[in-house]
């Protein structure tokens, strides 16, 4: 049994003597196996590239613990008591398992000796190259359209490649971080890309995502699963946005939002939810106000350069407030318990109906019933640092909406 991963060897002894006992990861194979004869030991071979010998670690007695806390995520280590080595895993999960389950099978001799020799894998044998981390694509020739995408990737940029539409291969990318596709002609994006499990930073800039009407289903991969609990940082400048998807609002994790040079007037009504947001840049907009939501954010940046907000008021607008009706009580419910919800789960109408919540200031969603008024914003409260076109003067409008008059009497 073979794997091929980045292995770190620790030596336990060298802090006593105040040397530091980690070593340098490095992409390495590890073999389980036994050298050919009847009372051959089993071991564990150690290879890499700077050590084409290999090091033995005898097996049998010779194993002090072995950590799985994180075998799910590919990572586990086998500590040995002489050398007093720590041998630090970290290859694909699935192979790392069947490792560890040989090793134990082996060490409880329940496999066959001559499925454990060690006469294959010879000091010359050649590790496999290092897998292909990160790609970038700069312009239209350079696609590789033949080639496709290494399945290793965990950063892919394409820029400048006149792409008008998504290339289903990078759904195939299950361990990609960070999709850059800025600067090209993409107009939607599919539903499937919520099916990336790990993607954490999308950047769609300089695009025609206007194109996509904001209530269109082409929208709805901003509300899967997977993206709603991995997105960190979400980039949508520069595409003439006239209104953003109110579905921005399921992205729990992020905490960098640019949406700067579109014709934005307003922002969805929820963006009071993304507790983890730090960063939002919004200049160079149509804003005339911002959701009364925003009061609950406690941001680093906020760049609301060059828009176009309204003489404060305090005028009440709407007073819908009254008994909510028990489709009502059980929207407020699903939103207030952070339930998920999907087309596959519940009907589409239902979906809808959510996604147009409103939220009170005090955080509540609310839909049918509600007070609705213009309240002042101090951005000093909001933010560290402010960016706006009127100097001195961070006070702006906002529009709050109010899940009851106790609520609407208190701000």
């Amino acid at each position: 049994m073979k794997i091929v991963g980045n292995v770190e060897i620790c030596n336990r002894l060298l802090p006593s003597l105040n040397i530091s006992g980690r070593g340098r990861s490095q992409w390495s194979s590890l073999a389980i196996g036994k050298q050919a004869g009847t009372e051959a030991e089993l071991y564990i071979l150690h290879q890499s590239a700077q050590n084409k010998l290999g090091t033995k670690y005898k097996v049998k007695k010779n194993i002090e613990q072995v950590f799985t806390r994180f075998v799910n995520e590919g990572k586990a280590t086998i500590r040995f008591k002489n050398p007093p080595h720590d041998i630090c895993i970290k290859c694909d999960s699935l192979q790392l398992k069947c490792f560890l389950r040989t090793l134990k099978l082996g060490l409880e001799e329940k496999i066959s000796p001559k499925a454990l020799m060690l006469s294959n894998i010879t000091t010359t044998s050649k590790l496999p190259s290092i897998p292909k981390t990160k790609l970038e694509v700069l312009s239209k020739a350079a696609y590789p359209i033949l080639e496709g995408f290494p399945r290793t990737l965990q950063i892919l940029r394409i820029n400048h490649a006149e792409q008008k539409k998504f290339d289903n291969k990078i759904l195939r990318l299950q361990n990609l971080k960070l999709l850059d596709l800025s600067h090209n002609e993409l107009t939607h994006l599919p539903e499937e890309l919520g099916s990336l499990p790990s993607l954490e930073c999308l950047h769609l800039s300089h695009n025609k995502l206007s194109e996509t009407p904001i209530h269109d289903t082409k929208w709805n991969w901003i509300s899967s699963y997977n993206l709603t609990r991995s997105l960190q940082v979400l980039d949508l400048s520069n595409n003439e946005l006239c209104l953003l998807p109110k579905q921005i609002s399921k992205l729990k994790k992020l905490s960098i939002l640019k949406i700067e040079r579109n014709k934005l007037t307003e922002l969805p009504p929820g963006l009071g939810n993304l507790t983890h947001l730090r960063t939002l840049g919004a200049g160079y907009n149509n804003l005339r106000y911002l959701p009364g939501s925003v009061g609950r954010l406690r941001l680093d940046s906020l760049d609301l350069a060059q828009n176009s907000f309204e003489p404060i008021t305090n005028h009440l607008s709407v007073n819908c407030i009254g008994v909510p009706s028990l489709m009502e009580c059980a929207a407020r419910t699903v939103v207030k318990n952070r339930l998920f919800y999907s087309p596959e789960l519940v009907p589409r109408s239902l979906v809808l109906y959510l996604d147009h919540a409103h939220y009170c200031v005090c955080g509540s969603a609310c839909f049918e019933t509600f007070a609705r008024k213009y309240v002042p914003l101090q951005l000093k409260n909001i933010a560290n640092t402010v960016i706006l076109s009127q100097e001195g003067n961070t006070i702006v409008p906002g529009n709050a909406y109010f899940c009851s008059y106790k609520c609407a009497n208190t701000h």
